[in-house]
């Protein structure tokens, strides 16, 4: 079966509606590739930069790590609170900063601004991989109903066909009924690899937040005590 000779003997309504979706399929495959990609590097220098972090005991050290504090998404987040703690730090009065059972309230929601400005690093990244999902899941949505009016446009030249012609004949209705079987055909063709991607990514943008939220707490918890108690630093 020549899909090519199909698609030049459909009507001119059927070659338009395949035209498009063709050109989804050719969207969506692109993402796919684009966002295989993406997350196969962010999960390449996540695992370089957290094997290095883990042996990072200090800020100072932290520090040292260089370009993995900006080539992933990991190493970003702890870049912008290493950041925001040494502003906090700079801003209060040396010697002033309270033991963690202490009762000064405003270095406690000073130090809220750590996680902050993680969690404002986290959404940024989380937007980062976002992009191209929202189309992703568009064609997933419009493919069918594209096959669909595919469907419907076929049997309704079908039915138009048998009333001016006054015969039911398969010469007669073959054209309309094949615009409708092809047209369906193309669109459940570029819809479910489109479903496929995109719970494939979706799962993984779950999972990198739910590993950046724990990466959060981690740092957050480390970066508060070391505010709190700074004149031991």
């Amino acid at each position: 079966m020549n899909i090519f000779q199909i698609f030049l003997d459909s009507s001119l309504m059927a070659q338009i509606i395949i035209t498009v979706l063709i050109v989804f399929s050719i969207w969506s495959w692109a993402i796919f590739l684009k966002k295989l990609f993406d997350f196969s590097k962010i999960s390449r220098l996540g695992k370089d930069f957290l094997s290095n972090y883990r042996f990072r005991n200090t800020l100072k050290e932290m520090e040292t790590l260089g370009n993995m504090l900006e080539d992933n998404p990991y190493g970003r987040v702890l870049r912008s609170g290493l950041d925001e703690y040494k502003k906090l730090a700079s801003s209060l009065p040396a010697g002033a900063a309270p033991h963690v059972g202490g009762t000064d309230a405003a270095l406690n929601e000073l130090s809220d601004n750590l996680r902050l400005a993680m969690d404002k690093t986290k959404l940024a990244e989380l937007a980062e991989v976002e992009k191209m999902m929202p189309a992703l899941g568009t064609f997933v949505s419009v493919s069918p109903f594209l096959g669909l009016l595919g469907t419907v446009w076929g049997i309704m030249v079908a039915f138009l066909d048998i009333r001016t012609r006054g015969s039911a004949h398969i010469t007669v209705v073959a054209p309309g009924i094949s615009d409708a079987l092809v047209t369906t055909v193309y669109g459940l063709l570029v819809a479910i690899p489109a479903l496929i991607f995109y719970n494939i990514f979706r799962t993984r943008i779950n999972k990198l937040d739910t590993e950046l939220s724990k990466f959060i707490n981690e740092i957050f918890g480390l970066l508060r005590g070391k505010l709190l108690t700074r004149h031991e630093q």
